[in-house]
């Protein structure tokens, strides 16, 4: 978000069901999303099934936690069609795109959806079409430590949780089955207006740490440590669900590196553990594992290390107090931690072209590839289209542009890129496909052994999602 340019006027909700976690390997199945003005005055709403790729084979939890049965799976748009019209939506001017939990979860799939359809992966964050992202489910996070009143607050098992589905049935903030994809985006409209109707400052102040030179202000603006070579840290408070809500989802922390070219800080925590009582060859270990990234402008908010925001436990601040102390005393692990995040070298694995978006780039950023692929969308007739791919002469572009006319329009492709496509389909049931990460594609024979191990026990399913997980065995098998 760009807070120097010109205003935005509009806000478009948006929410994703897919065939699973894998954004490289799994697809869009649902697509739903809400555009308003920035009252949340509904303006238009869109909502589509996307049918599922041959090359895809869904993950039983997902069909189940979405009830998605494979009946329903089969029918929809295709992919290639069903991303020009997300892509359109997503990328309308003036417009914060947003939902709940989208930029960890639902931004990264548009992503790898684009990239894949030949088209511009940031096009929703776009400084030339004026339109940026947000996501809400941070935001909850600081109202739910610091605006109690805001809502009804979800205690499921005895424990807190703040997850969407929870959040909606315990205010009443939406009517409709959840992990539907627009009754998600209704709840998330819902959820919004509650927040800032509760504390409209509070509500404008967050929005605005979604903007990366604003959060970097913030970022320096933050208290500092003294260590005792003379060096100085920023420290803060760290919001992030994962560090869980018996911690109120807070960790103390000092920021020990700044990776500019990645747009990344890295911070240490130093309320997890007695640093000083763990023995010299394994203190390095230890103070890595301690250690958590961060994006610029993409909120898990850092607060000030001040008693209004620090509401961690006394043990948790007694054990910053201790961990500060040593820290200032042995200035060297900081020095050689921060040297040891900024020249690390991730492991080069020959990952699928699936997977190629952030370890080679899109195609977006090299001006040939970007005009192949927008004369490529320019061709409407399909047979030109592949003869048009068949004379490409980047080849990553024309190994993707073939794998999307094969999964779209298989049988307009020619003898010899019919070949090729087949050659890639087999090849998804007989390799190891594995992304960027080293986390494979699901195989027919993965999803038999999850269905089968969930049919074993039934006790926590109910009717609807046995037939599903049955339903999804026999079409296993059928392929």
């Amino acid at each position: 978000m760009d807070l120097t340019r010109k205003p935005y006027k509009y806000y478009s909700f948006y929410d994703l069901e897919t065939s699973g976690m894998n954004p490289a390997f799994d697809q869009i199945l649902q697509f739903a999303a809400i555009r308003t003005d920035l009252n949340f005055n509904e303006i238009e709403r869109h909502e589509f099934k996307i049918k599922l790729r041959e090359d895809v084979i869904p993950h039983a939890g997902a069909l189940i936690v979405n009830r998605l049965d494979v009946s329903y799976l089969l029918k929809g748009t295709n992919e290639y069609e069903a991303t020009k019209k997300m892509h359109s939506i997503l990328s309308s001017e003036d417009t914060i795109n947003l939902g709940y939990n989208t930029i960890s979860f639902d931004d990264e799939f548009m992503r790898f959806t684009y990239d894949r359809n030949l088209l511009n992966p940031y096009s929703n964050q776009n400084n030339l079409s004026n339109c940026a992202r947000m996501d809400i489910m941070p935001i909850t996070i600081l109202y739910f430590l610091y605006e109690k009143n805001t809502m009804k607050w979800p205690v499921v098992n005895n424990k807190p949780s703040l997850r969407l589905e929870y959040l909606n049935s315990f205010n009443d903030l939406a009517q409709g089955m959840a992990h539907d994809a627009l009754v998600d985006v209704e709840a998330t409209i819902e959820l919004a207006k509650l927040l800032r109707k509760e504390n409209e400052e509070m509500w404008s102040y967050l929005c605005k740490g979604f903007d990366k030179n604003t959060d970097l202000q913030r970022l320096n603006n933050l208290e500092h440590i003294e260590l005792s070579d003379g060096s100085s840290y920023s420290k803060g408070l760290f919001i992030r669900n994962k560090f869980g809500y018996k911690n109120n989802c807070i960790s103390q922390c000092i920021k020990i590196a700044e990776d500019n070219k990645l747009n990344k800080t890295f911070w240490l925590r130093l309320d997890t553990k007695i640093f000083d009582s763990i023995n010299e060859k394994r203190i390095f270990s230890e103070l890595k594992k301690s250690t958590v990234s961060r994006k610029t402008g993409v909120p898990d908010f850092i607060l000030p290390m001040s008693e209004k925001y620090n509401v961690s436990s006394s043990k948790k601040k007694e054990l910053f107090s201790i961990n500060e102390k040593w820290i200032q005393s042995n200035p060297q692990y900081l020095h050689e931690l921060s040297e040891y995040f900024l020249s690390i070298e991730y492991e080069d694995r020959d990952f699928d072209l699936d997977a190629s978006l952030y370890p080679k780039g899109a195609f977006h950023f090299d001006e040939g590839k970007k005009k192949v692929c927008n004369d490529f969308h320019e061709i409407t007739d399909l047979n030109k289209k592949a003869n048009f791919v068949e004379n490409i002469q980047y080849d990553d572009v024309k190994a993707k542009a073939t794998r999307l006319l094969g999964r779209n329009y298989y049988n307009h492709l020619s003898s010899t890129l019919k070949k090729e496509f087949d050659m890639y389909i087999q090849s998804t049931k007989e390799d190891v496909h594995i992304d960027a990460s080293g986390k494979k594609r699901n195989t027919i024979e993965d999803a038999l052994n999850e269905t089968r191990s969930k049919l074993e026990d039934i006790s926590n399913l109910d009717n609807q999602q046995v037939e599903i997980l049955k339903s999804f065995e026999k079409y296993l098998l059928s392929k």
